[in-house]
């Protein structure tokens, strides 16, 4: 699930810096008039172009609302704050419980292993070089 919501958030970068067509909406309302762009087309579409820095400032603005919310809505924080630290208390809670257990399988699997499977491992070993290489 990380891996969608990683993927959408770059993906939604990467269609932001990229560079918008000219022809933007161009072809659709020409297709919708019969071919004929309709008159103040250019300037309305020049009027709602965003560029970088505006972008900036549109996102700084919404960063300093959002970093806001709690004094507006102190109420609805103190309960997400209590629900966040509910789910920290489960998630540490049961992910212990998980080590352990994986643990003590782990112990009871290497205590049932026979001793040949676990030291006495053949490795490969490189042949003796050929006459082709000894000369190197």
């Amino acid at each position: 699930m990380s891996f969608v919501l990683r993927a959408a958030f770059w993906l939604t970068v990467l269609a932001f810096l990229l560079p918008a067509p000219e022809h933007e909406g161009a072809a659709q309302a020409a297709a919708r008039n019969g071919g004929v762009l309709p008159a103040g087309f250019e300037a309305a579409a020049i009027e709602n172009e965003i560029g970088a820095g505006e972008a900036l400032a549109l996102a700084a603005r919404s960063a300093q609302d959002v970093m806001g919310f709690c004094g507006r809505n102190p109420e609805v924080c103190e309960k997400s704050s209590a629900i966040a630290g509910h789910v920290m208390r489960q998630t540490t809670h049961y992910g212990s419980l998980a080590i352990v257990w994986l643990t003590e399988k782990a112990k009871e699997y290497q205590q049932e292993a026979p001793a040949e499977a676990m030291g006495a491992r053949t490795v490969a070993r490189p042949q003796a070089a050929s006459d082709f290489t000894t000369g190197a």
